[in-house]
């Protein structure tokens, strides 16, 4: 717990937050978007595409609420706080899972991309030319001193990298279907709304590319009890003195601002992505009508922007990695104090950091330098994962608590009291919407992990492509 009269943590940069809610959204699935907008067509995708970002936007808020009605700093132990420790075990065990995979999904990512590239600089029999030898460089030189890093805030210029060459990617695609528009005209063979199982094949994709709901819980916690304005001059959001009011009155203002600003945090990262996203998908579809799952697919290796955005996407994967590794250490951390209650100190320990953190990127690691496809298993385990954290536990959160709104105080809304009647009658009102955003939230995650289920399992067959082909090779080198 933090000390008293100091509710948040040390950083008070909401952009630093901004970035790094960014870079844990990001990740080489952006490069699947056009493929999804070829399945629901233009506006179709778009529509689609601002649905799923609405949903988890909305899940988001209320992770933030949670969060701060119960003072966790972590998704587990939100978890805990709600259902109780059983229930956390499994979701601890199923996050674990889910993670792990994205990290050995990120080494393969910087293996298939630099390897080619070092063979062509340092020639076919130089020791570079070996795909392990570049994961374990990438993994010594990069990886694994940024997981080091004791909190998020300090992945602040990592988280830059991702942000800078999503931008990147979305200016070169934009520009080369512009161009190619300018001279060739609007392909003939192109779908503005496409419905049926078209839909569910691009849900997948969709659904989490704005997955940042386990990192929101640290960075949320991160954020100080009185953080910066997003500019430099603050309109009228000054905190009282203690002289004037009382402290809790001081303290229930904090907590409303941190809630206000984290608010802010999470619309300007998941719209940048959201921007990016569609444009991508937008004008990569208007530009290859037959686009493949990897937008990059398609336009081969002979563009030199293109190229570059491919090591793009291999420096995204490696700025993903030690957010995606940091609830990792935070779940195993609270697994080992546990175990081993009454030998480990309270607070933060040097030795544990350093074992969890290795022991993490050398699993991770070791299982990406012995396989270069994970296949159906880790979609599996993805979409298990990720359903859970980012539409059945928010909606039985919902079902389960009566989460009240924190405002900022207004002394003028004390002046406007409600009638009794009109009180009771607002609150049934609420607690009717609860209780359907939780059961619609616990449906569309069932429906999605059983869309995936089926995917996987079966397939799909598009055209003369069979989906179930495609996303046993693709969802490990979308990072989820």
């Amino acid at each position: 717990m933090e000390a008293p009269g100091r509710y948040g943590g040390q950083n008070y940069s909401p952009w630093v937050s901004v970035f790094n809610m960014c870079n844990a959204a990001i990740g080489s699935g952006v490069l699947s978007f056009p493929f999804a907008f070829r399945q629901n067509g233009l506006i179709g995708g778009l529509l689609i595409t601002i649905m799923i970002w609405s949903i988890e936007v909305a899940v988001l808020f209320l992770l933030i609420r949670t969060a701060e009605k119960y003072k966790t700093k972590s998704y587990q132990e939100l978890v805990v706080a709600t259902f109780g420790p059983s229930m956390a075990v499994l979701t601890s065990v199923t996050i674990l899972a889910f993670l792990v995979g994205s990290l050995i999904s990120y080494f393969i990512i910087t293996g298939d991309v630099f390897q080619p590239i070092f063979s062509s600089w340092f020639g076919e029999d130089s020791l570079f030319a070996n795909r392990r030898v570049v994961i374990v460089f990438f993994a010594m030189v990069v990886i694994f001193p940024l997981s080091l890093k004791r909190n998020i805030r300090d992945l602040r210029w990592s988280s830059t990298i991702s942000v800078v060459m999503l931008t990147y990617l979305t200016v070169v695609v934009v520009a080369l279907s512009i161009s190619h528009l300018i001279r060739e005209g609007l392909p003939e063979h192109v779908n503005y709304f496409e419905g049926g199982y078209h839909t569910f094949i691009a849900l997948d994709v969709l659904v989490f590319a704005f997955h940042c709901h386990i990192q929101v819980m640290p960075i949320f916690a991160e954020l100080a009890d009185n953080p910066n304005p997003f500019f430099r001059k603050r309109l009228g959001e000054p905190l009282l003195n203690d002289e004037d009011i009382k402290a809790e009155e001081v303290l229930c203002q904090r907590k409303s601002l941190r809630v206000k600003r984290m608010d802010g945090i999470v619309i300007i990262s998941m719209t940048t992505c959201l921007i990016c996203y569609c444009l991508v998908g937008e004008f990569g579809y208007l530009l290859y009508p037959d686009v493949q799952s990897d937008v990059l697919i398609s336009f081969g290796r002979s563009n030199h922007f293109l190229n570059f955005a491919r090591v793009g996407m291999a420096a995204v994967s490696m700025a993903n990695f030690p957010v995606s590794h940091y609830p990792c250490r935070s779940i195993l951390d609270d697994g080992v104090r546990h175990i081993l209650r009454g030998r480990i100190p309270e607070g933060f320990s040097v030795t544990l950091h350093i074992a969890i953190t290795l022991f993490i990127c050398s699993c991770a690691l070791a299982t990406a330098l012995v396989t270069s496809d994970l296949g159906t298993v880790f979609s599996f385990i993805g979409s298990t994962g990720g359903v859970l954290v980012i539409f059945i536990i928010p909606g039985f959160i919902l079902l389960r608590n009566k989460l009240g709104e924190v405002g900022v105080i207004s002394h003028a809304d004390t002046e406007a009291l409600q009638s009794q009647e009109e009180a009771r009658f607002g609150e049934r009102l609420k607690t009717y919407l609860r209780l359907g955003c939780g059961i619609l939230l616990v449906c569309f995650g069932c429906l999605i992990f059983f869309v995936t289920a089926y995917v996987n399992i079966f397939g799909i067959e598009v055209g003369s492509l069979s989906f179930f082909e495609e996303a046993a090779s693709q969802r490990v080198k979308i990072g989820i």
